[in-house]
């Protein structure tokens, strides 16, 4: 059997930048960061123009270049700059690249040149402690990433970012809830590469300290208290910050799981994982005789982590509703292309339910009790038998409110689901209009929305790619 080592030699060939790419690349970014300091310079605005991210750290995957180019303002500046002013002055240094105005806790600037997606982000000059934004760490983390970085970590780095990716738990975007590249720099750091990283996870727990700066050496369970997290990796550069705090606690558990996997069955398909077989859909759902439901929204103007956030909260929302009216859900999840289709998933394990449900009352010596549960039922036109005594229990059977489940979600959803538990923003899309698909007509989808077949393999097939068992 191959060894980790000769894989991790093989794939880190493969994920490291070649001469000709690094030049290509550093190339678009100080053309960039020029442009941008002669436009300040222009307008008379004084901000310090920095290279930031995976690539100042030389981190960086081939291929999979993103330049982040960062602005320090002083702290004078009021925030309405960012809002306004500063997005002026980053379009007109990017005239002639694709643009796309992105917000997080302030607007910033996407652009593509050459290929490549750059971020042009403001920020504050401010001391460690002082933040008056997020970003404003940002260059604290470059200095403190690149100041403890030789060129055998700056190869770790990479293979941790690249296992993170293959197996599905890099990005701190909501729709990943994953490992950051700043908490992979950190991990591949802090354990001293990346096979160490990989058997320190394999014997995590939930609630686990990882303090790279001793910010609370002998004081752990005192960052548990604070941060109350199932992963705490305290940021170096500010003792108030859990690095990992974007880490859902699944995709702590699949790096764990993965981590074990890897070192005792070494494989590139853990940073390369081949496509999913998306043949014979049509049959996988007719032989797993469980019944799937897709719920197809249109929207528009919802960016990414703000769509995601209300797909998730709905799709918690529906798996109550549904629990409750007696389905059993065995599976959901969400999709969407981000620009202008969402979908919600949802594997039960019957769409129909039988028309009659069984209720239990009390025992028949709490008298308040009974006397409210036998005027309820009696009267009730939805009674069907009882009321009747089994043990020392009242019982009756009714009619069941919503036997079909998609019939449930569709008139739940008619004016778009806010008594239910969708998100709001979302609701006001849901209400515009929806489907619902039931069973094989969900296949339909495949055609009509691209990316979404490689979704709904992987949804059913359930199972990663690097997951392997002989036999």
């Amino acid at each position: 059997m191959t060894s980790p080592e000769q894989v991790c030699q093989e794939v880190l060939r493969r994920i490291t930048p070649g001469p000709e790419e690094r030049e290509r690349v550093l190339s678009v970014a100080e053309e960039l960061m020029e442009r941008l300091r002669a436009v300040l310079a222009e307008e008379g605005v004084e901000g310090e123009v920095r290279l930031e991210g995976s690539l100042a750290k030389d981190t960086w995957l081939s291929g999979e270049a993103d330049v982040d180019i960062f602005v320090r303002f002083s702290p004078d500046v009021p925030k309405d700059f960012f809002r306004r002013r500063f997005l002026q002055l980053a379009k007109r240094a990017t005239e002639g690249y694709q643009q796309v105005e992105r917000y997080a806790e302030h607007p910033y600037l996407e652009c593509y040149a050459d290929g490549i997606r750059i971020n042009v982000v403001p920020c504050y000059a401010v001391r460690p402690g002082e933040w008056r934004s997020a970003t404003d760490r940002t260059p604290y983390h470059t200095d403190y990433v690149l100041s403890r970085l030789d060129e055998h970590l700056k190869g770790e780095v990479r293979l941790l970012k690249k296992f993170m990716k293959g197996i599905g738990a890099y990005g701190a975007e909501i729709r990943v809830g994953g490992f950051s590249g700043y908490l992979c720099e950190l991990l591949a750091i802090h354990y001293g590469g990346f096979l160490e990283a990989l058997k320190a996870a394999s014997r995590w727990r939930k609630g686990i300290v990882i303090d790279p700066a001793g910010h609370y050496s002998g004081r752990e369970d005192e960052a548990r208290e604070l941060f109350r997290h199932h992963l705490i990796v305290v940021d170096p550069v500010d003792p108030l910050r859990n690095a990992a705090g974007a880490v859902r606690l699944d995709k702590m558990a699949t790096f764990v799981l993965a981590a074990k996997e890897f070192l005792a069955r070494p494989s590139e398909a853990f940073f390369f994982p081949p496509e999913p077989d998306s043949t014979g859909l049509k049959e996988l759902l007719a032989t797993r005789r469980t019944a799937l439901l897709a719920i197809h929204v249109r929207f528009s103007g919802l960016v990414p982590d703000v769509l995601w956030g209300q797909l998730y909260r709905t799709l918690s929302a529906l798996r109550g509703l549904l629990k409750n009216e007696g389905f059993k859900v065995l599976r959901s999840s969400a999709w969407s292309d981000e620009e202008a289709n969402c979908v919600l998933l949802l594997e039960l394990e019957t769409a129909r339910l039988p028309p009659v449900v069984k209720k239990v009352g009390p025992p028949v010596w709490l008298e308040e009790h009974v006397e409210r549960f036998l005027n309820k039922n009696m009267a009730s036109p939805e009674l069907v038998c009882g009321p009747f005594i089994e043990g020392d229990r009242l019982m009756v059977l009714v009619k069941r409110r919503w036997p079909d489940a998609a019939e449930l979600l569709r008139e739940k959803l008619r004016d778009g689901g806010k008594d239910v538990g969708v998100a709001p923003l979302l609701a006001d899309h849901v209400r515009k209009g929806f489907r619902i698909l039931v069973g094989t007509d969900v296949l339909g989808l495949c055609e009509e929305l691209s990316g979404f077949k490689r979704f709904l393999t992987e949804f059913l097939v359930g199972r990663p790619p690097w997951l392997v068992r002989e036999g």
